[in-house]
């Protein structure tokens, strides 16, 4: 992810530095009408698995399941609930 631009507020860049300032990210598999899709999942605290650090941009080292598709662009926020959100490209289904 050596060329990936990192898009978030200010704010969700706070909330990951405050949270110690790294962010794990994974796909997850949806079943759906047209066979399977994948989500981006998105969290400070490191999950079970494998992961390696794949960028650090704004005080932030975004870490990845080994595999994981490296897109232009990701984007973070969080969300009303104040859950971080991660999207490739914009969009919140990967490839």
């Amino acid at each position: 992810m050596a060329h990936v631009r990192l898009i978030a507020e200010q704010r969700t860049l706070q909330h990951v530095a405050d949270r110690g300032g790294e962010l794990y990210l994974w796909p997850r598999g949806l079943r759906c009408c047209a066979g399977r899709s994948y989500v981006l999942e998105a969290s400070t605290r490191r999950p079970d698995g494998d992961f390696l650090r794949a960028h650090d941009e704004h005080g932030v080292s975004v870490w990845t399941t080994p595999g994981l598709a490296e897109p232009e662009e990701l984007h973070l926020e969080l969300d009303r609930r104040g859950r971080l959100r991660a999207f490739w490209n914009g969009q919140s289904w990967i490839g």
